[in-house]
């Protein structure tokens, strides 16, 4: 006893000085880099990170609500915007839907942008879309009729809601319209003003059937347009001049009909690289109604020549997928319930894994 008490005495006197040796933490403020030529953002429940895809390190958090379907980036204002909901209690009580803009240096929010309180929290990434002036940004709602919310992000202010009965999914085309897919196999392009209000509505002939075989809610941006995809793996090309919707003749994946696959996933499962015209697509082997089975494996289809060029099989079922815009591209895959977790990320055109990025599962990718 006598022995632990010295002890004890000994180190409670030797301690100030054993403590005073360790330097204390310095706070500081640190302001993001310039982006590089392959970062990204990878969204995953109430947050969202910048990676580069280049060295897999991660630069900054976005911290957003628990209901936010996507986040996108426009990068002359260098600013973030992010459709939220949010409960005055947390998970009940009054809802308030907004669109947030967040500051590139600092990632902070430095405006909110009240709207109705009609958005589709869904995991949809084109349920939100910056039109291509970067002035407006649309947002879908499903109230539980379809319609769509326009905010000025340059003003800070909701303009108005439009109603589109029976169509879905906003694709940005021209310099302030959008394209959206209709349950009743057509297109319909919505025309706005420079103040955000409608100006103009065009309605395509049907080009789908809706019950034989449907095109998906998830489409791909490419050079000069939107490639939407059937259940069954019809391609369809599509873009507008001025007024006037334009498809393109479908075709199939090539060979996947033969061998029984089609494309399908939970998550953004199709991707196109503009420049090379390369399109990459979660594929699955199944029947009919297999359209949510996460994909297997990763096609290669060249979009120029129709050419499937190569079948990437994965170990675990596909989540997400992109392919970023540069001309060495990254093409970034999100697992499913495979061991580890973590983003893999392969050389796009020698399709080499190069790194995976240790962190939560990405619900979505979004391209800087």
């Amino acid at each position: 006893m006598r022995i632990i008490t010295a002890m004890a005495l000994g180190l409670t006197l030797a301690s100030p000085l054993l403590f005073g040796q360790i330097a204390p933490e310095q706070i500081s403020v640190e302001t993001m880099p310039a982006p590089g030529t392959n970062w990204f953002i990878s969204k995953t429940g109430g947050s969202a990170r910048v990676f580069d895809a280049e060295t897999g390190e991660m630069h900054g958090l976005l911290s957003l609500s628990d209901w936010t379907p996507a986040v996108t980036m426009w990068n002359p204002s260098k600013e973030f915007y992010a459709a939220e909901s949010y409960f005055a209690r947390g998970i009940r009580g009054e809802r308030t839907d907004m669109v947030a803009i967040y500051d590139y240096d600092n990632l902070r929010p430095i405006a909110e942008v009240i709207i109705p309180n009609h958005m589709a929290r869904l995991g949809v990434r084109a349920h939100l879309a910056l039109l291509n002036n970067g002035r407006h940004l649309a947002v879908h709602n499903m109230n539980p009729g379809h319609s769509v919310t326009i905010v000025d992000v340059q003003d800070r202010v909701f303009v108005y809601e439009i109603s589109t009965p029976g169509c879905a999914v906003n694709m940005a085309v021209g310099q302030n319209d959008f394209l959206q897919i209709c349950g009743d196999g057509t297109l319909q392009l919505i025309q706005l003003d420079l103040s955000g209000f409608e100006q103009n509505r065009e309605r395509s002939e049907m080009f789908f059937n809706v019950q034989e075989d449907a095109v998906f809610d998830r489409a791909a941006k490419t050079a000069n347009g939107w490639l939407l995809l059937s259940h069954t793996g019809l391609l369809f090309e599509v873009s507008t001049d001025d007024d006037e919707i334009l498809i393109e003749e479908a075709w199939n994946i090539p060979g996947a009909a033969d061998i029984g696959w089609r494309p399908g996933g939970r998550g953004e499962f199709l991707s196109v690289h503009h420049d090379s015209g390369l399109l990459y697509v979660a594929m699955h082997e199944g029947g009919v109604d297999t359209h949510h089975d996460r994909g297997t494996e990763i096609w290669v289809v060249d979009l120029n020549s129709r050419r499937l060029l190569r079948r990437m099989e994965m170990e675990s079922e596909v989540g997400t997928l992109l392919v970023t815009q540069e001309d060495n591209p990254k093409l970034l895959v999100q697992p499913f319930g495979g061991e580890g977790g973590g983003t893999q990320i392969y050389n796009a055109l020698t399709f080499v894994l190069e790194r995976s990025i240790q962190a939560p599962g990405a619900q979505m990718f979004e391209d800087f």
